[in-house]
């Protein structure tokens, strides 16, 4: 066994989604500090036979999960990983949605806690938050922020100018191009954009809503996809590969995010890296990621989306100044460089080599 050799577990590998591109970025990154890093993801339907095969092979000296309520299912399928040392990272829904659930969900939640040697938070919130639910949680818990990465994009449009990229789009120099990029899914509260920016189209003609990102929940797309086709001013472009994101994002003027509720924002963070203000809905997650007035805003209903909608486009000098601010944040509090030292520093402390194993 490789006393720098792990494995990471991810609930998903195939869509672009949170998940899915925190263990990309970690991966990548790591493996250039010299780890040896493999994925295993739970939609391959060999997942359970896989692993143990693994876990026989004695392969990994550390395994690192993601997601509490589906590490927590592994660990009930496959209890034998407890004999590694076992890091969790929490990404949203497994704080946001399951802890407040009763029965098998909750309780899988629960047994990921309990098994972990280390569980990683995004942020100081949830750090504080379960140590109010379990305080001998306290021990284990790491804040590590999710870095920011957007890698170069390989399609060719960052060459080519901003005009005719948005051209592309059928956007012109006019619009002001609100950017959303998001999982489809019910969580993301979608609606409230499209209903707040129609009411705010009424009066601001020039206005485009742009949205990017993976169908998560068929169901909800298809009760939202007739409502999209309906507006011409609103556009949905489907899964971007991640390498083109980058030049789609550069095409806006603001971004949004109205989730019911986040892990962290990690697309609205990227279009701030690139110096778009942010409108933020006020749930965990996104809560104390911005000073109110300085980056952005938070909002809570429709009206506040449309007072802050209103604001950001009367005043093009104010969205230039939020945008830089946003940009000022993320590289100083969401640096990959300074995620991945913490991730280093972690593995470091826990790759011990069992020579009995």
């Amino acid at each position: 066994m490789d006393n720098n050799k792990l494995l990471m577990i991810t609930p998903f590998s195939k869509s672009q989604r949170g998940n899915s591109l925190t263990v990309a970025r970690l991966r990548h990154g790591l493996q250039e500090r010299g780890f040896l890093v493999e994925v295993l993801s739970l939609e391959e339907s060999a997942w359970q036979k896989s692993l143990t095969a693994m876990i026989r092979e004695k392969q990994y000296a550390l395994i690192h999960g993601f997601h509490g309520y589906y590490f927590g299912q592994v660990l009930a399928k496959v209890p034998e990983i407890k004999q590694f040392p076992l890091i969790l990272t929490t990404t949203g829904t497994d704080l946001n949605y399951y802890l407040n659930l009763t029965g098998t969900e909750v309780n899988l939640v629960y047994l990921a806690f309990q098994a972990a040697d280390k569980i990683v938070v995004f942020n100081e919130e949830f750090n504080e938050m379960l140590r109010s639910i379990d305080s001998e949680l306290a021990a284990k818990l790491i804040t590590i922020p999710q870095g920011v990465c957007l890698p170069g994009d390989k399609s060719g449009n960052l060459s080519r100018n901003k005009s005719s990229q948005r051209w592309d789009l059928r956007l012109t120099e006019e619009n002001i191009v609100f950017v959303m990029p998001s999982g489809l899914r019910k969580i993301k509260n979608i609606e409230l954009a499209i209903n707040a920016l129609e009411r705010v189209h009424a009066d601001f003609p020039q206005i485009r809503l742009v949205l990017l990102g993976a169908v998560i929940e068929a169901d909800y797309y298809s009760s939202l996809r007739k409502r999209i086709n309906e507006l011409e001013w609103v556009s949905y472009l489907g899964e971007v590969p991640h390498e083109e994101v980058k030049s789609i994002l550069s095409l806006g003027d603001i971004v949004l995010n109205t989730s019911y509720s986040e892990g962290q924002p990690q697309g609205a963070l990227e279009a701030m890296s690139l110096g778009l203000p942010a409108i933020l809905s006020a749930v965990p997650g996104n809560l104390n990621l911005i000073e109110a007035g300085v980056e952005g805003f938070y909002i809570q209903t429709e009206k506040e989306l449309i007072e802050a909608a209103k604001t950001l486009i009367n005043n093009p000098d104010l969205r230039k100044q939020m945008g830089a601010a946003a940009r000022r944040l993320v590289e100083a509090r969401f640096n990959v460089n300074k995620e991945l030292a913490a991730y280093s520093e972690l593995y470091d402390q826990l790759l011990v080599y069992k020579s009995t194993q």
